[in-house]
């Protein structure tokens, strides 16, 4: 097995592009900070048999009820990325790190928290996979914490 280990900031660019789940991650994160409406398959990123876990200890299975969950929860900056490669069939681990803003009614100023996505993406299981490739597993980690308290002292400043 080799292991690829790359590290990338910035933006979205042809040395970005240069790999393979880079260039699979790139347009989902674009098309999910660009249209929450999703209209797109959902096997077009995520494989049948995936499994995507958030931060509450729920896990969504399957194409069709990941991405009725995930919409709205992406921004566009990457920020580490590893991969694998096992024989002929491609194995990606990416980590995505985003700075993810929230908008709550009466307070125009987003609410800034930082959110992680651990991306598993292997050779696509249906025909309509990005590039050939799907996600296979995700993991969520976000601070809903900081959102809460931030929303709760931004509330209580208001109202003194």
């Amino acid at each position: 097995m080799t292991v690829t280990v790359l590290r990338y900031h910035g933006e979205w660019d042809a040395t970005s592009r240069e790999n393979r789940a880079l260039r699979f991650v790139e347009p989902y994160t674009k098309e999910m900070t660009s249209n929450l409406t999703l209209l797109y398959a959902s096997t077009k990123y995520f494989s049948p048999s995936c499994a995507f876990h958030d931060t509450t200890n729920v896990t969504y299975r399957g194409a069709e009820n990941i991405t009725t969950w995930v919409r709205g929860l992406f921004s566009l900056c990457i920020a580490v990325g590893e991969s694998e490669e096992q024989g002929n069939s491609p194995k990606y681990t990416v980590i995505g790190e985003f700075h993810g803003k929230y908008w709550f009614r009466g307070d125009g100023e987003p609410i800034l928290a930082p959110r992680a996505v651990f991306f598993t993406i292997v050779a696509s299981e249906t025909e309509d996979g990005f590039d050939g490739l799907q996600f296979s597993e995700l993991n969520l980690y976000w601070n809903t914490v900081l959102v809460k308290d931030e929303k709760v002292r931004r509330s209580r400043s208001r109202h003194e």
